[in-house]
């Protein structure tokens, strides 16, 4: 939620605003989405080490819209400036700021949008493995995929309690995608209704 949310606004930003370096921070977003998560995960372990948040919940938090967060803002940025910046001019003209304008108009329209990004960040967030692994030691605060990379012991693989596992880790974000989409699919189609 914290990374779609800045993500939303940083979007709507640099689809809108003109300032200096624009362009350049955009690209800056591009390269930043790039890079793998591999070669951030040394330098944010003394981050939240100087921080004492390690082995907290607190550390996923913190450290999960390193990467959830520009490719969210990426998305959103291509739809914003799909909506027309008519709508939003015609508001401001009748008296109404650019941030009342950009939460009554422009994001109720880019919904569809905000909806599948919301769901690809949950479902990145729900599998993500590494930081995970890294960030938090304690048996107690694992999250669902490294508990089940601990079921592996050497080389016995108990195939049937995996499975079971993968089941049950599947299950909320394929409940989270079917109810969702019903919403998605309204939002996108709504538009092309005329009357």
């Amino acid at each position: 939620m914290i990374s779609v949310a800045f993500a939303a606004l940083a979007a709507y930003a640099l689809s809108r605003l003109k300032f200096l370096g624009s362009g350049l921070l955009t690209s800056f977003l591009l390269i930043t989405y790039l890079l793998p998560g591999t070669l951030i995960f040394i330098p944010l372990y003394q981050i939240l080490t100087t921080l004492g948040i390690v082995n907290s919940y607190g550390a996923l938090m913190f450290t999960y819209p390193t990467f959830l967060l520009p490719f969210a803002t990426w998305v959103l940025i291509g739809y914003f400036r799909s909506i027309p910046v008519e709508l939003e001019e015609a508001a401001m003209i009748d008296g109404a700021s650019r941030l009342y304008a950009f939460w009554k108009i422009t994001l109720p329209l880019a919904a569809p949008a905000v909806l599948s990004v919301t769901l690809f960040a949950f479902t990145t967030a729900w599998n993500e493995f590494l930081f995970a692994f890294v960030f938090i030691t304690k048996e107690s605060l694992r999250t669902l995929p490294v508990g089940l990379q601990s079921m592996v012991v050497g080389d016995i693989l108990p195939w049937g309690e995996l499975m079971a596992a993968s089941l049950f880790t599947a299950v909320p974000v394929a409940v989270l995608y079917t109810y969702a989409q019903r919403f998605l699919v309204e939002g996108l189609t709504i538009g092309a209704v005329k009357g």
